[in-house]
């Protein structure tokens, strides 16, 4: 397949703001952490609450993302937010206050989401568009590089400087980053055309208990998410492969949404949620009860390996349970997903308080799992109409 420079561009610009938006507004946290905690007593339970901000504010940024209307518009909050995310990352180490931080993490969730919601509104359809819809998920893909650099770079300049030092130097990469989003996407338009007068048929399956299904996979895999540097590195005889571990999520996460968008364009996506919640389920159980490094590895790439994908099929079937009104869909499921992202980081902190780490990711994996009988029972009827012309996520 040969590519115009435009569109090399256009792959550099979208992956780049993935990367920014998730893979270092939100998950350079991760492995920041620790050391965060080392040099400032920071406990589980604030831990918990940092991370419930950032998911506050991406929700709050979602919606706000949805109410550009105009391409100069778009433009111009996505220009925002990527300097906001840069901005927040540099804003951590200028204080030591737990009220401040919160909010710097909650302005960063709201920055995160209209980079994150912003770009792909731009890219994807223009993909489609080109006829380049399978390149989808080397947009996403953006998510995975991003872990990558805060498990290697941005982990290894903490482990220098301590945590002041990774914080600047996530900013660091932010910046970079953003302005290779912004010259690859400044050009783009038209990324929010009209919707044709006909739609294909509706799949036959509840939004509702999709939306609730969603729910439990947001609040199973943000336990992970915030905590599995903190876990590794709290077991005994793990301590050295910690930030590996993060590494290895990334690795995994790079390919997984293009990899289940092809396996849910020929099972369905019922049939691929539901593999993918089980996965998932059992990578978080296994990070709970392993204090081997070959189960500490494999559990990060079943959380790697899985997570993106379930939030893009997770969209492609609102999408087509609600064909005429996909924003309706999408804004139901955003809302679920966001409010579980709130929830497990608290819950999870309070039974690590209780009980250790054991019982948090128990609950995260039982609560991921409870998802699998809401899309058996979301069915309405028998049909093959979910399984044809998946959109990529």
């Amino acid at each position: 397949m040969r590519l115009h420079p435009s569109d090399l561009r256009l792959l550099a610009g979208g992956l780049a703001a993935c990367a920014v938006a998730l893979g270092l507004g939100r998950f350079a946290f991760t492995p920041i952490l620790p050391l965060m905690q080392a040099a400032h007593g920071l406990d589980t339970q604030s831990a918990g609450w940092l991370a419930a901000s950032n998911n506050l504010g991406y929700l709050i940024g979602a919606v706000w993302a949805g109410l550009a209307r105009t391409d100069r518009g778009r433009h111009r909050l996505l220009t925002a937010g990527l300097a906001t995310v840069a901005l927040s990352l540099a804003a951590m180490p200028v204080t030591s206050s737990e009220m401040l931080w919160n909010l710097i993490r909650l302005v960063a969730g709201v920055a995160s989401a209209l980079v994150f919601v912003l770009a792909s509104a731009l890219v994807i359809p223009l993909l489609a568009g080109r006829g380049l819809a399978r390149l989808s998920g080397v947009h996403f893909s953006g998510v995975g590089l991003g872990i990558i650099l805060s498990g290697s770079v941005i982990a290894w300049a903490g482990g220098r400087g301590g945590d002041n030092a990774a914080w600047m130097t996530a900013a660091g990469l932010c910046v970079l980053l953003s302005l290779t989003s912004w010259l690859g996407l400044r050009q783009a338009h038209g990324g929010a055309a009209a919707a044709p007068a006909s739609h294909p048929p509706p799949a036959e399956f509840s939004l509702v208990w999709l939306s609730a299904a969603y729910f439990c996979a947001g609040l199973g895999y943000i336990v992970t998410g915030t905590f599995l540097v903190v876990v590794v590195r709290s077991t005994p005889g793990l301590e050295t492969v910690a930030n590996l571990s993060w590494v290895l999520v990334g690795l995994a996460a790079m390919p997984s949404s293009a990899a289940w968008g092809i396996l849910a364009g020929r099972v369905g996506f019922r049939a691929a949620l539901i593999a993918a919640h089980l996965l998932m389920a059992a990578g978080t159980a296994l990070l709970g009860l392993t204090a081997h490094p070959l189960g500490v590895m494999t559990a990060a790439a079943l959380y790697g390996g899985t997570f993106l994908g379930i939030a893009g099929m997770a969209m492609a079937f609102g999408r087509a349970i609600s064909p005429g009104n996909p924003a309706q869909a999408m804004g139901w499921l955003t809302a679920a997903f966001s409010v579980g992202q709130m929830i497990g980081p608290v819950a999870a902190a309070a039974l690590a308080g209780w009980g250790g780490w054991m019982p948090a990711l128990l609950m995260a994996a039982a609560v991921t799992l409870a998802g699998v009988p809401m899309l058996v029972a979301g069915r309405l009827r028998p049909s093959s109409s979910a399984r044809s012309s998946v959109p990529r996520p």
